[in-house]
């Protein structure tokens, strides 16, 4: 794929995320159970990187 193309597809994609009637049910229906999910995992994550001593 040459550098005109993905211009091309990358507008495209862009023109329909960015078009009011296109519904995203992963970003409007995200049920509370997986919201907590993400956040026990993030919590989990850095706190692993904290116990490893990562430098903030």
């Amino acid at each position: 794929m040459d550098a005109m193309q993905f211009r091309q597809e990358l507008e495209r994609r862009l023109a329909v995320l960015e078009d009011p009637a296109y519904d995203d049910a992963a970003r409007t229906d995200l049920p509370v159970r997986d919201l907590i999910a993400l956040l026990t995992a993030g919590i989990a994550l850095v706190g692993t990187l904290l116990a490893w001593g990562y430098p903030w």
